[in-house]
């Protein structure tokens, strides 16, 4: 298979690159390029073996692979030749790993192996990988409901996030001003709510037969995805029964309390916190915990990709 990775020196690239397991079962020939607004070749380590990354410079440079993935921190100028390409080629398998919200009328979201609802694919919302893996097993209760509320990381922003919210803490602690900014906000022992239109149009599209109203925070924490799904069903659950239902869920791990987000980064699974039951069991509440750069992320990436080639 023939794979280009487009933005490898990012947090998400360096994920899908260290997935040795997952790039040998596709035996894939990776090639690379960069969006940043340098003209000079990166550098990247492969495998122990370094690796020379060139700009992409032209929409002719993504043609010729099996498959792009998309893994930037973010939109510049040269992503102009992946729109070109986009519109160019409607059957190229791509994925959207970093879920850039300029390809988002370009790409379909999906949250893992299946049938694809399109050859241009984004990677769905952490929170919404979690939640469909819960669903799978439940929805043989019938007709579900509920809501989700979805809470990002500063990673979501990738390396130069990261280092600004150590930043944002240290001169808060300090009592100073803040001098920079993190998408024009302050993260730094803070938590913001924000416009989930995006979110809910994606969680309508990826999870079509579940009625979900959803909510979109941003924390202050560098790592660590965490989503608080709520869930109506049309028959009355027991405890053991809905233990014993996540415990089947592919990619779930129950887990007892205290459950913390330090636990989840560098996890292949979603954390599932001990599950609250209504008093007529048709109510459940639970906390699901993800490290989004592999669920949700890369992991969920090869999952799409192992559905498109």
């Amino acid at each position: 298979m023939k794979l280009l990775v487009l933005d490898p020196l990012s947090l998400l690239g360096r994920e899908l690159l260290s997935c040795g397991d997952e790039l040998d079962r596709l035996d894939a020939e990776l090639e690379y390029r960069h969006t940043s607004i340098d003209d000079e070749h990166e550098i990247a380590e492969v495998g122990g073996r370094p690796v020379l990354v060139p700009p992409l410079d032209s929409p002719a440079e993504l043609e010729g692979h099996d498959a792009v993935v998309v893994a930037s921190e973010g939109h510049g100028s040269r992503h102009e030749h992946l729109l070109s390409f986009l519109d160019r080629n409607p059957e190229a398998a791509v994925v959207d790993l970093s879920r850039l919200a300029i390809l988002r009328d370009h790409t379909s979201p999906a949250a893992g192996p299946g049938p694809i609802p399109a050859r241009h694919l984004r990677v769905a919302h952490p929170a919404l990988v979690a939640t469909a893996r819960v669903v799978e097993v439940l929805q043989h209760l019938g007709r579900l409901g509920g809501s989700l509320a979805a809470v990002d990381p500063v990673s979501v922003f990738g390396r130069e996030g990261i280092e600004i919210l150590a930043r944002q803490a240290a001169q808060r602690m300090r009592g100073e001003p803040v001098s920079e900014r993190i998408d024009d906000r302050i993260r730094a022992f803070n938590l913001l709510t924000v416009d989930s239109d995006a979110l809910q149009d994606e969680a309508a599209a990826v999870l079509p037969e579940l009625q979900l109203a959803v909510t979109h925070s941003l924390s202050g924490m560098f790592h660590g995805h965490l989503a608080h799904l709520a869930l109506t069903c049309s028959e009355a659950l027991s405890p053991q029964a809905l233990r014993e239902a996540l415990e089947q869920a592919v990619g779930l791990e129950l887990a007892d309390h205290p459950l913390g987000l330090d636990t989840v980064p560098d996890h292949d699974r979603v954390l599932v916190a001990p599950a609250a039951l209504s008093a007529d069991g048709r109510q459940l509440a639970l906390t699901l915990m993800v490290d989004g750069l592999r669920v949700g992320g890369a992991l969920t990436a090869f999952e799409l990709l192992d559905s498109l080639v």
